[in-house]
């Protein structure tokens, strides 16, 4: 069984490297380019066909490499959040185990917040409660008793207990569900979207300009080589191909320096989808305040003393097998006391019914059912009018200072209630917790809500506790409060037209939480944070998910981001650069875009005046390095453009920021390429390749790349400016190096022959007039953007 388990993890996997290769090597670009190779090859261009191959396959060979290194590099560090289990062994001693290390037979020891991670049956359930939600979409929690059969993909939401398995994680009936699914589903980014939009659209665009090519061809007797060459020319620089492999390696690029900022990406595009959050929600304990809370103080009723309290806290405590922070921090205070009294029966808190409950059966066979949980929901069944009062002064109290009450209570009965509706119950004591907001948790907050990001607080607390905790924090808005029991009236209509006038959402359960977050969604990019086995529907629900590294396993699982240091505070940071990879896109784009569209509109020109496309696939090669493989690199030296400020969300489209500025720079820079085209010597407007428009286009393209970032805003150190002077000049040289070896010439098919004295004039005064005027329009469209995009231009969508 081992081996098979090893078997199918190493299958996994080559799965994964398959479909890698499938994406860099399976494209239309690259099958028209091979398609082009073996025609030149057949029909004779044998240098030109041999030359051409071997770019095809060093940039396949380099775009693999690449993106596999990528993927490596991530799997590393999605290894640090895979999803372990207890394993009970023979001799009775446990260990950690992966999922894909269970096999059929094993033991496991279930707690809250552990996803079940094979099919199997209970052997022991102690108040051990699952929910279904990833298996069956239903939201509520249901309790389950030892011999029950439980469903890999089930998340322990209460209780605990010990499973033996039946099946093996890929024989489970959640793997069959989403078999196929799982590996090569992608949640695309908004970017992602577009570029792959505009890439689908190139295609057609490309189909139809092949097209014209042949007819025009044949109608005009052209000779089938030249042909052949147009349509390679035209493939390599219509279709913005290189773009999505570029993306994967920025996003890669921001997964890897985002977990140096203790922000661990567990899907590459979340490196984009941190810096679109609109509505952030959060819960309250572990997120604004630290996740160890303290108890300051008990009260105690009259008729109860403090030793009489403090015992029955410690046989709750001890019966309940709850090992929540909550718990803990009543432990801590009680001290660890020991009494004979036995544990009969147990029902463990959860946030479906906020309370839990012990039968505790003592010595003396006296039977006594103790309660925890919160006020609201135990002390309207109090038989003491007195006792009420007495609640609520010291919760009125209280809670306007942030503080969480804790009701211990003794319920009339033999034996544990299934409900409250006919108990009688009676207090032992009040424990009045405090947590200390987290260090910076301040600082956090305001830098979203500067970006205007609309902060939500949705909690299972005391409203009033959650609106002071909040206003401590700086949350605004914190007077739009709405409880869960003010939601249970709701039909789904008034979720999603009233959930976005709340800033605050108290009392809830997880199913409402759920149902906060699908409607927030329709509001714009909605982020849920959380670390409870509750917040784990939520979480897959929203946009992007957000976990804490020490929070429910389940719940890490589910979240596109994990925070390492267990700190909201990490956010900052991580939307800090996530907001440059935004812009280092649109940059990446507009140069990829901008060089599609000046090649369609500069081969629409020449095609209106009666010229066939003077460039061969070889010629297309050098210009590409100049206009987007240069830059790339430089982009890759520098690691990244930053960023003049941190600026809000926008709601603007990625395709309406970039399409204007890409739009109007390629209708100038096609104009340039064809004013030099006309005026270029007429032996050089019948060739295959013509040299003039090799060079404007090379100079052209470089300008662009240098004018780009300064539209997006993207600023550069001073050591950067000299790098990129001392780089500029290098690429003068490397230019001039090509014109001295004719080696290089034959390669990149530039004709000797052009090589004459002064043919560098002409091209170079007017790269200098189409330099000036690209300066104009980057500087046009920065000052008054409304006039080009109805003001969409400042912010990234």
């Amino acid at each position: 069984m081992r081996e098979q388990v090893w078997w199918k993890k190493w299958m996994k996997k080559f799965r994964e490297i398959w479909y890698i290769i499938a994406r860099n090597v399976f494209l239309l670009t690259n099958g028209i380019i091979a398609l082009v190779v073996v025609l030149l090859l057949l029909f004779g261009d044998i240098e030109s066909g041999i030359f051409l191959g071997l770019i095809l396959v060093i940039n396949m060979t380099l775009g693999l490499g690449q993106d596999i290194r990528a993927w490596y590099t991530l799997q590393r560090l999605q290894l640090l959040t895979a999803p372990r289990v207890v394993r009970v062994l023979p001799d009775g001693t446990e260990e950690s185990a992966l999922t894909e290390e269970i096999e059929k037979g094993d033991k496991l020891r279930l707690k809250t917040g552990d996803e079940i991670p094979c099919d199997g049956t209970l052997l022991t359930s102690q108040s051990l409660e699952l929910n279904e939600g990833l298996i069956t979409g239903e939201s509520a929690s249901f309790p389950r008793q030892a011999g029950d059969h439980i469903l890999a993909g089930s998340i322990i939401t209460a209780g605990s207990g010990f499973l033996m398995t039946d099946t093996v994680f890929e024989q489970s009936r959640i793997a069959r569900m989403t078999e196929g699914i799982r590996d090569f589903s992608v949640n695309e980014s908004p970017i992602q979207k577009a570029v792959n939009r505009v890439v689908r659209y190139s295609g057609y665009i490309l189909m139809g300009v092949i097209l014209f090519v042949v007819g025009r061809g044949f109608l005009t007797d052209a000779s089938s080589v030249v042909i052949i060459k147009n349509i390679g020319a035209l493939t390599s620089s219509l279709v913005p191909q290189g773009l999505v492999f570029a993306l994967t390696l920025l996003f890669a690029y921001g997964a890897t320096h985002l977990y140096k900022r203790n922000v661990l990406l567990q899907e590459v595009n979340a490196t984009e989808k941190l810096g679109r959050i609109k509505n952030l929600c959060m819960d309250k304990t572990g997120t604004l305040t630290e996740n160890k809370p303290i108890v300051e103080r008990m009260e105690i009723p009259e008729g109860t003393t403090s030793e009489e309290a403090k015992k029955y806290a410690s046989l709750y405590i001890g019966g309940s097998g709850d090992s929540s922070q909550t718990i803990l921090a009543l432990k801590e205070f009680v001290g660890n006391l020991h009494f004979s009294d036995e544990v009969v029966g147990t029902t463990s808190f959860s946030s479906w019914h906020s309370y839990g409950a012990v039968e505790i059966l003592s010595s003396k066979g006296e039977t006594n059912i103790l309660l925890v949980g919160a006020g609201e929901y135990l002390v309207p069944h109090l038989t003491n009018e007195s006792e009420k009062e007495w609640f609520a002064d010291i919760e009125k109290r209280e809670v306007t200072q942030g503080k969480r009450i804790i009701c211990l209570l003794r319920a009339e009965a033999d034996h544990l209630p299934e409900n409250l509706s006919q108990s009688k119950l009676s207090f032992i004591a009040i424990f009045v917790l405090s947590s200390k907001l987290r260090p910076g948790i301040g600082e956090a907050i305001a830098f979203f809500q500067d970006r205007g990001v609309h902060i939500r607080i949705i909690s299972g607390d005391h409203p009033e506790t959650v609106r002071a905790v909040a206003k401590m924090a700086g949350v605004k808005h914190c007077d739009r409060v709405v409880t869960g029991m003010e939601m249970q009236s709701w039909v789904e209509k008034d979720f999603f037209e009233r959930a976005r006038e709340y800033s605050i959402f108290a009392r809830t359960v997880p199913e409402q939480k759920e149902k906060i977050i699908e409607a927030l969604k329709k509001d714009g990019f909605t982020a849920m944070v959380g670390d409870g086995a509750n917040d784990a529907l939520a979480i897959k629900k929203a946009d992007l998910g957000i976990a804490m590294f020490d929070g429910a396993p389940a719940t890490r699982q589910l979240a596109s981001v994990v925070l390492m240091n267990n700190s909201f505070t990490a956010l900052p940071g991580g939307v800090e650069l996530s907001l440059s990879i935004i812009k280092n896109a649109e940059i990446f784009a507009s140069l990829f875009f901008g060089t599609a569209l000046s090649g369609l509109f500069f081969f629409l020109g020449v095609s209106l005046l009666g010229f066939s496309f003077p460039l061969t696939p070889l010629n297309i090669t050098l210009i590409n390095y100049f206009t987007v493989g240069f830059p790339g690199i430089l982009v890759s030296y520098w690691t990244i453009w930053k960023v003049e400020k941190v600026s809000s969300p926008s709601m603007g489209r990625f395709l309406e920021k970039i399409s204007p500025f890409i739009i109007l720079s390629a209708v100038l820079q096609a104009l340039v390429l064809l004013v030099i085209f006309l005026l270029s010597p007429e032996s050089m407007k019948s060739e295959e390749s013509n040299l003039w428009v090799i060079l404007a286009w090379s100079g052209i393209g470089y300008i662009f790349f240098l004018f780009t970032p300064a539209f997006y805003r993207g600023s550069l150190s001073l050591t950067q400016r000299r790098d990129l002077v001392f780089l500029s000049f290098l690429e003068i040289l490397f230019f001039i190096f090509i014109f001295q070896v004719p080696f290089l010439l034959r390669f990149f098919e530039i004709s000797e022959t052009s090589l004459v004295p002064g043919f560098f004039s002409w091209p170079i005064i007017l790269l200098g007039i189409y330099g000036l005027l690209q300066y104009g329009m980057v500087f046009s469209l920065r000052k008054y953007p409304s006039i080009f995009s109805r003001g969409k231009f400042e912010e990234a969508k």
